[in-house]
């Protein structure tokens, strides 16, 4: 990090810092090191813990190899991984085909055509008539 002051100052800054700094004594020195030598020697009991819970799970295993039990555990751990698949699955996107603002801003709907025009393919078109023949509904005889 760039000091705002010019170099001069902070190297003459820094020096007297560094000349005026707290040292400990010796004595206390001393009893640090002493300390971390005495607690050196209770880490060999820390390893033999560590083997004792390793000998102490290999047992379990030993165990429960001899009746089975791995194979039933295994069976579970692959019923839990399928269904931890089934819970993550991701699906597709949905889509809603009614909703508000389909309603309102939906594609707008066709004009109607003029008479005697149809719609045909999106074109209005005029509409032919049969020739010679008048279709009309029968007398009302009721």
């Amino acid at each position: 990090m760039r000091s705002w002051r010019s170099k001069r100052e902070s190297r003459g800054l820094e020096a007297e810092l560094r000349a005026n700094r707290p040292e400990p004594s010796s004595e206390l020195v001393h009893r640090l090191e002493a300390r971390v030598r005495e607690d050196g020697r209770h880490s060999r009991a820390g390893s033999f813990r560590v083997a004792f819970a390793g000998a102490l799970a290999a047992g379990v295993l030993t165990a429960l190899a001899s009746v089975g039990g791995l194979g039933y555990a295994a069976t579970g751990a692959g019923q839990a991984v399928e269904k931890a698949k089934r819970v993550v699955h991701q699906h597709g996107v949905t889509t809603v085909h009614k909703s508000a603002a389909r309603a309102q801003y939906g594609k707008p709907k066709a004009k109607k055509c003029p008479a005697g025009r149809k719609r045909v393919r999106g074109v209005c078109r005029k509409v032919k008539k049969a020739k010679g023949v008048n279709f009309r509904r029968p007398p009302f005889t009721g």
